[in-house]
């Protein structure tokens, strides 16, 4: 009996080992994932939508809204919806069709705080029938008043996909292209079978595994699918477009005598005073606002918000166009090196194309303020000066370990802070210094001294690879944390 117990713990550790151990694991899988776009000779188009998916555990109903829920967004004024059916296929295998009473539509939570999409609408589906071992069916259609496809399609989910159709049927003779990126070099994501048939193209992906929970991934890092019929006529529209409107607020933000710290102050500024309206291009019928209608309305698509920045720049004097495969960036050209700056949050300044290669590299030294926050018995912390050219990886969302290759930006910085101290204020603890290097990945250097009433902070960093693989991720990381650990210091003022 005994011989029998450890036995079954060791078939089980080596469930628990094995690479597909995680795959039964999972807390839902996706037996079916369907789109299909038509387009039609009268100039509208049909976009259809199908999913099968299976509960495997509890969890899939509370974390993913869209297991227990589905959210069908779409725009009255220029889509039809039209639900083809919604059923829950119970493991014993019952069927439960989804009563009149759990469809609700509602206005889209991104859009309660702009009038300019009060139209808008989104119909959740709220499921019935479910239990683990379930699958539930969800299977639409749109409608659209035109014939415009443009969009770039992820093929990767954050469960597993056992199979992935798409298929686009466009008018014989009509221009269309489909673009398949197999995602990043060396990584298996699943299986892809490409075909053509005149004007007609099919995609059939099987065994999609699940997105990787890991921050930090190299662009182009999962699959994705690239179609379009011809390029939408409002891009780049006003893109010779200048807005002086904000001339006055940006006198206000634009304030370094660092051009690319000024860049990143406007865009800041646009991403925290322009509510943020996350709704598809194709749900507008590929428009967009100009940058007046955005800022006088508060809010807009992430475009909208693309077309606003840009102008404002051009308004102070830089060439600054709209960006990015979704228009959701802006590119500006700083001694002839191109920029881009990102409208869907405050991510570093990068630089575009070739020139990713050129290192950030800074010395010098600064004379900040002193300004410390007072503790008790005399004791004082002080928050260091921050340093706007370190990469933006966040030690803190950091694991010990990865599967995946790390993106990291390229620089050589050594910055010295100076600071006077008052009479009688000593660092505690003296001299402090700490240092790390390993040969192809980069060195950090952090040394804290006082020489009278000076205080001298200097923090070194080189990082010497755009991409870290898994093998050099430990040295990697370890060299992040040493940078990021100094962030204030400990003084004491001594009494007479």
């Amino acid at each position: 009996m005994k011989r029998t117990a450890i036995i079954m713990a060791a078939v089980a550790m080596a469930v628990l080992l094995s690479p597909s151990a995680a795959l039964r694991a999972q807390d839902a899988v996706f037996k079916l994932l369907r789109y299909e776009w038509t387009v039609n000779p009268d100039g509208t188009s049909d976009y259809h939508y199908r999913h099968e998916v299976q509960i495997l555990r509890n969890r899939a109903l509370t974390a993913y809204a869209d297991k227990g829920e589905t959210f069908v967004v779409y725009n009255p004024d220029l889509e039809e919806l039209t639900v083809n059916e919604v059923y829950t296929l119970r493991a014993d295998g019952g069927r439960v069709d989804m009563p009149q009473n759990a469809f609700i539509y509602q206005l889209p939570a991104e859009c309660a705080d702009c009038g300019r999409f009060n139209h808008m609408r989104e119909l959740a589906m709220v499921h019935t029938g479910m239990e683990l071992g379930c699958t539930v069916v969800v299977d639409y259609t749109i409608h659209r008043r035109y014939n415009l496809v443009d969009l770039t399609l992820p093929l990767v989910r954050e469960c597993p996909v056992e199979r992935l159709e798409v298929a686009v049927n466009v008018p014989e003779g009509q221009e269309f292209v489909a673009r398949l990126d197999a995602g990043y070099e060396g990584y298996s994501f699943g299986t892809f079978d490409e075909s053509r048939d005149g004007a007609n193209y099919r995609l059939v992906a099987t065994g999609l595994q699940q997105s990787v929970a890991e921050p930090y991934l190299p662009d182009g890092f999962y699959p994705s699918l690239h179609l379009f019929n011809g390029t939408p006529e409002w891009y780049p529209a006003f893109d010779g477009e200048r807005f002086d409107g904000a001339v006055e607020a940006m006198g206000r933000v634009m304030t370094s005598r660092s051009v690319r710290e000024n860049l990143v102050a406007a865009r800041n500024y646009v991403v925290d005073n322009i509510h943020l309206n996350d709704i598809a291009p194709a749900h507008l019928g590929y428009t967009h606002a100009t940058a007046a209608e955005t800022w006088q309305s508060g809010c807009g698509t992430v475009t909208d918000k693309a077309v606003l920045l840009a102008a404002i720049l051009r308004s102070e004097g830089f060439s600054a166009h709209v960006a990015g495969a979704d228009a959701d960036q802006v590119g500006v050209i700083v001694d002839t090196l191109e920029y881009r700056l990102s409208l869907r949050d405050k991510s570093p300044l990068s630089l575009y194309a070739e020139a990713r290669d050129e290192e950030t590299n800074v010395s010098l030294t600064r004379r900040p303020d002193f300004r410390p926050d007072t503790l008790s018995d005399g004791f004082f912390r002080l928050a260091l000066s921050p340093v706007p050219w370190a990469p933006a990886v966040d030690a803190r969302r950091m694991a010990l370990s990865r599967r995946a290759p790390l993106a990291s930006p390229l620089c050589d910085i050594d910055i010295t802070d100076e600071y006077s101290l008052p009479k009688g204020m000593k660092l505690v603890g003296g001299k402090k210094s700490r240092s790390a290097s390993h040969d192809g990945i980069g060195s950090v250097e952090l040394v804290v001294k006082q020489s009278g009433t000076t205080l001298k902070v200097t923090r070194r960093l080189k990082l010497q690879s755009r991409l870290v693989e898994p093998a050099d991720y430990a040295r990697y990381r370890e060299l992040i944390a040493t940078w990021q650990s100094l962030d204030h210091i400990l003084l004491q003022q001594k009494s007479n």
